[in-house]
């Protein structure tokens, strides 16, 4: 009788080993958050076709398209490249389902010489990049990017690739953006815009200070007290209310509503272990295209919009951010 115990309990060892080491397999380990990210070599560049009156120039890059009716200065598309394609690997490396190239071969950048070219094609007025959902494709002016600024030019002395990022993040996130709030969208881009230092390098053990100084240098006039739109109002805007309100507002006006959608993408991508899977399985529920509205209910109900609003005046206010914001919560 005993050895016939003893029997049994060796299969149901036998047994329970092989159903662990299964779903050990079936089930991976999540990734850690990312520290630090940095490419191991510059961008290789290749001109797959030189341009003339009647054709564009065309550079290839890994992961993407450049097209330009003007031939691109080598030093600054090395600088460039190298900073696009940091985007979809830093991506990648992020423990959350986020990454979404657009299908067909590498995505496109369209690359305009001036801001004229560039308004024409559909960007917008007074700004140097905008990604288009319907072009599938990044619209760039080379005069910020890609070219110097010329002498008594408005444009900035120095390109801003932390925007770069941004607009990046966009195009590579494509496939899901149709089917995700506005608001997350967008802090998700000014996120990583926030964790890029330079050169393609991200620093998310440094993510708070990064932000609340892309915050603060956003909002530079208001002194101590920074102006944001509620989390309740934030999560309520959509695509064609946040591009009204760029079009039709001031520029310092509509960062507002990019510094709200940074703070809550903050709150759910390190406010603890529970708010990172809900937020995971939020964007696989998207990315399986099930209904938005009722997974935003799931990731942050309506009931904790206020508090989570709360909470991120707290915890931001001996972090050197001391935020009020001008909707209340309901």
């Amino acid at each position: 009788m005993q050895l016939f115990f003893g029997r049994q309990s060796l299969i149901s060892g036998i047994l329970f080993l092989t159903i662990t080491i299964v779903a050990a397999q079936e089930s991976p380990a999540v990734k850690r958050w990312p520290t630090i990210y940095k490419p191991k070599t510059k961008a290789k560049i290749v001109t797959l076709q030189r341009g003339d009156e009647t054709r564009p120039y065309i550079y290839h890059t890994r992961h993407f398209e450049l097209r330009s009716p003007i031939a691109l200065s080598r030093r600054h598309l090395e600088k460039f490249a190298t900073v696009a394609e940091s985007v979809p690997e830093v991506i990648s490396r992020i423990p959350l389902p986020l990454l979404g190239m657009p299908p067909g071969g590498r995505a496109k950048v369209l690359i305009f010489p001036d801001e004229d070219s560039f308004i024409k094609a559909g960007g917008v007025q007074g700004a140097a990049g905008y990604y288009s959902g319907k072009k599938a494709a990044i619209m760039l002016r080379a005069d910020t990017f890609l070219h110097p600024p010329t002498a008594g030019s408005r444009l900035p002395p120095k390109a801003d690739y932390d925007l770069l990022v941004h607009e990046f993040v966009h195009l590579c996130m494509h496939r899901h953006l149709g089917y995700l709030p506005i608001w997350f969208s967008e802090g998700v881009a000014e996120y990583f815009a926030a964790a890029h230092t330079d050169f393609g390098v991200y620093r998310f053990d440094h993510i708070l200070q990064s932000i609340r100084n892309r915050v603060k240098q956003a909002l530079a006039h208001e002194n101590n007290l920074l102006t944001l739109p509620g989390v309740v109002e934030t999560m309520a805007l959509t695509p064609k209310t946040w591009q009204n309100r760029i079009v039709n507002g001031k520029a310092v006006d509509s960062y507002r509503m990019y510094g709200s959608s940074l703070l809550i993408v903050h709150a759910l991508f390190h406010g603890g272990t529970k708010r990172r899977d809900a937020t995971r399985t939020f964007l696989q529920n998207i990315n399986a295209r099930k209904p938005a509205a009722n997974q935003v209910e799931l990731l942050i109900t309506t009931k904790e919009r206020n508090q989570l609003q709360k909470r991120i005046t707290t915890y931001w206010r001996p972090r050197g951010l001391r935020l009020e914001f001008n909707t209340a919560s309901d």
